[in-house]
């Protein structure tokens, strides 16, 4: 995508990471005020989640597996609202699901699904050619994984969209991102990746504390990511908007179905 002036919509990714760990900080009592409990309630969930997971109660697991989707959709829903929209326009985390969730949540299976179905495709026709080996399933593994993240990359960046309430497809998706996959692959993967390695470190130790902190710190950089990928989209936004001047902007709803609690 052009700009009106001929200017190319390359994501600045350095930048991008830079602006979203400023808004955090400059926005911090806010920040711990909508997002701290439900971190540390994610974090409490999963950690019960791994002191469980041997029981064979398997109705416990799911429950457990429930409360942290429901939640981390909340939370990422909340916090696209809150990086891309006025303060006093922004919605509480904490609060009943509707249906901007629910289409968060569907949008984010079918892009895991669609994902999923890439790298087994690409890995299964690449084992045909390199032989059924350990080293050849390996290899497979590794070159397929890359068609897989970067649509995944791609088609994500439409997330904050859909949690403003405002239509979006996987068409708008694959149009929106177009000329900056390698960029989003670094903003929604790879940099989220490389922030979460000091934290996922953690889960090595045998002590619960340092265990906590680690589930902590994997959702505190989750939220940070999040922040990442709503400024990528308000970025891109701009570009596509003056590229398609007859789509324009849709506006942002200003009535929500959910209800405070």
């Amino acid at each position: 995508m052009k700009s009106p002036l001929g200017l190319d919509a390359t994501l600045p990714v350095s930048d991008l990471v830079h602006e979203a760990l400023v808004l955090l900080w400059q926005k911090r009592q806010a920040v711990i005020r909508r997002f701290l409990p439900v971190l540390v309630m994610l974090a409490l969930i999963d950690w019960l989640s791994s002191i469980f997971f041997d029981q064979q109660d398997y109705s416990l697991h799911l429950l457990f597996l429930a409360l942290s989707v429901g939640l981390s959709v909340l939370m990422a829903t909340a916090c696209h609202r809150f990086t891309l929209l006025p303060e006093d326009e922004a919605v509480p985390v904490i609060r009943f699901w509707g249906r901007h969730e629910f289409r968060y949540l569907v949008r984010g299976v079918q892009i895991l699904l669609i994902a999923a179905l890439i790298f087994f495709m690409v890995m299964l026709s690449l084992m045909l050619v390199l032989g059924g080996r350990e080293q050849g399933a390996l290899l497979a593994s590794l070159v397929a994984l890359f068609p897989a993240v970067y649509l995944w990359a791609r088609l994500s960046v439409t997330l904050p969209e859909i949690a403003l309430g405002q239509p979006s497809d996987l068409k708008r998706a694959w149009a929106f991102s177009r000329g900056n996959g390698g960029k989003l692959m670094l903003v929604v993967v790879i940099v989220p990746l490389l922030m979460t390695t000091p934290f996922v470190a953690l889960y090595w130790s045998d002590d619960r504390v340092l265990n906590y902190v680690a589930t902590f710190g994997v959702y505190l950089t989750t939220l940070i990511s999040l922040v990442m990928l709503s400024l990528s989209y308000r970025f891109l936004l701009e570009f596509y908007i003056a590229e398609n001047p007859g789509v324009g902007e849709i506006p942002v709803s200003r009535s929500d179905d959910q209800v405070d609690v």
